[in-house]
């Protein structure tokens, strides 16, 4: 299937569940997100326990997360910063999130698997990322 199908596909989906609106606080990830990468429902401190259940830290340095020291995929500090998801999406909330869910339906040569999270979990997580400024 085209990439430009799936990513389109995928954006739709997650459109209807309000994903680029919300609350930003401070807390366990690092400071509040500038408000275009706000994500809806998304909670950075349960969003750091599934990336430690998950296993990222397996193949990603990630800041805040004891042992998340992998160098199989790129370093995720300074996240928010970072022009594209995946190095195929813009950095917004509902690619991030698309990605997160399915990253080889986006891309079918990225080395990521899919990590078997849910939507809501898939929310936490980038609500956790956005804190990495």
């Amino acid at each position: 299937m085209a990439r430009g199908v799936v990513i389109l596909g995928s954006l739709l989906l997650l459109g209807g569940a309000g994903v680029v609106a919300g609350v930003g606080l401070s807390g366990p990830g690092g400071r509040a997100p500038p408000p275009e990468l706000v994500v809806a429902g998304g909670d950075p401190g349960r969003g750091a326990a599934v990336i430690r259940r998950s296993g990222c830290g397996a193949c990603h340095v990630i800041p805040g997360i004891a042992g998340a020291g992998g160098l199989v995929g790129p370093p995720l500090e300074s996240f928010a910063r970072r022009a594209y998801v995946g190095g195929v999406l813009p950095n917004r909330p509902q690619n991030l999130v698309a990605w997160l869910l399915d990253p080889p339906a986006i891309d079918a040569l990225t080395a990521m698997p899919a990590p078997g999270i849910s939507a809501a979990e898939a929310r936490d997580v980038a609500a956790y990322l956005y804190r990495l400024h």
